[in-house]
C-alpha cells in the first residue's frame, strides 16, 4: 500500500491518511472485500502511532467506506466501483448495492429494471455534484473525453426537475444523496498516484499556485500537495471568481490549474492542467450505449 505522509503538516496524519484511504476506494484501487492492512501493520509500515490508523480506519468505517469485522480486519465495503472486464458489470452492481442498502429484494430490483428498460428515450449525461464549479470542471473533462458536450447542475436542482431523457453522473462521496431508484451512474476519479505521475518533485523550496473555481478542489488539492512533502505556507490558492486572482502567478514556480481555470490564465503564465476523472471510466463512457446530447 503506497501513502504519502508529511509530519510537521497542519493537516493531521489522521486526515492525510483518511484522504489517501479514500482516493483508493473511489478509483477502484482497493477492490470490495479487500482486506486492509492491520492497525499495528500499517502503523510499523508508515512509523506512524497505532491510534493515527485506528481512528482513520473508525472514520472510515463511520461513513460506510469500510467494514471492521472482529477477529478477522478491516475489509472494503462494496461500493459499485470495481473494475470488470465488461462496463455493464459495473452499473449493475452499483444499481443492486444501492438497491439492496435501501432494503430491496433482488426480485423487486429486477422488477424495476425491466420497467426502466421499457422507457425508449435516449440518455443524455449530466453531471451533478453540490459543489457547481466541481461539477463544471468533470463535466468539461468528460465532455472533452467524448467529444461532446455534457451537462452540469447540482444535485439540489437534479432532484427538484428529474429529466426521463438523462443518467446523472455523481461522484462516490455523494452518491447517498440521491434516491436508490435514481439513474446514475458512479464518476471513478483518480488516484493521488494517478495525478501526480510523472510529476517530478523540484530540489529545494517552491510556490505552487492552485487555481480553480471550485472549493472542493482546493481542499483536496491542499490535502494531496501535504501529502507528497510541501507544506501549505508554500501553496497559494487563487480564485478566478476574486478581482485580484491574477496578482502573483507570475512569480509562482508551479501554476497547476482545472480544465475551465486554465482557460482564464493570463497569456505566458506556464500551466499544469490536472485532470481528475479516471480515464478508464472516460472509455468505458464512450462504449456504453448512451447518446451524448
Amino acid at each position: 500500500m503506497r501513502v504519502w505522509l508529511a509530519r510537521g503538516s497542519p493537516i493531521s496524519l489522521k486526515e492525510q491518511l483518511s484522504a489517501q484511504l479514500l482516493l483508493g476506494i473511489l478509483s477502484g484501487r482497493y477492490k470490495a472485500g479487500e482486506k486492509l492492512p492491520s492497525v499495528r501493520e500499517l502503523a510499523r509500515h508508515l512509523q506512524i502511532h497505532s491510534n493515527t490508523v485506528s481512528a482513520a480506519y473508525r472514520g472510515l468505517a463511520a461513513r460506510g467506506w469500510v467494514s471492521a469485522r472482529t477477529g478477522s480486519g478491516v475489509f472494503v465495503r462494496p461500493t459499485g466501483l470495481q473494475k470488470s472486464e465488461d462496463p455493464r458489470d459495473d452499473l449493475v452492481r452499483t444499481f443492486v448495492a444501492a438497491g439492496a442498502a435501501q432494503g430491496f429484494t433482488l426480485a423487486e430490483l429486477q422488477d424495476a429494471l425491466a420497467r426502466f428498460s421499457s422507457l425508449a428515450h435516449p440518455r443524455s449525461l449530466v453531471v451533478a455534484d453540490p459543489d457547481l464549479e466541481f461539477a463544471q470542471v468533470l463535466a468539461a473533462e468528460i465532455s472533452e473525453g467524448l467529444g461532446a458536450p455534457v451537462r452540469f447542475t447540482s444535485i439540489k436542482r437534479l432532484l427538484q426537475k428529474p429529466a426521463e431523457d438523462q443518467l446523472a453522473l455523481i461522484t462516490a462521496a455523494h452518491l447517498a444523496k440521491v434516491p436508490a431508484n435514481f439513474p446514475n451512474r458512479v464518476i471513478r476519479l483518480k488516484t493521488i498516484q494517478d495525478v501526480v505521475a510523472g510529476q517530478i518533485r523540484p530540489p529545494g523550496p517552491v510556490l505552487i499556485a492552485v487555481v480553480s473555481r471550485s472549493d472542493e478542489i482546493h481542499h483536496w488539492s491542499l490535502k494531496l500537495l501535504a501529502a507528497l512533502g510541501f507544506p501549505p505556507d508554500s501553496v497559494i490558492h487563487h480564485n478566478p471568481r476574486d478581482p485580484k486572482w491574477k496578482d502573483g502567478l507570475a512569480s509562482c514556480d508551479i501554476v497547476a490549474a482545472d480544465r475551465i481555470a486554465a482557460a482564464e490564465l493570463p497569456a505566458g503564465i506556464p500551466a499544469i492542467r490536472f485532470q481528475l476523472v479516471a480515464e478508464d471510466f472516460i472509455a468505458e463512457l464512450r462504449a456504453a450505449p448512451v447518446q451524448v446530447q
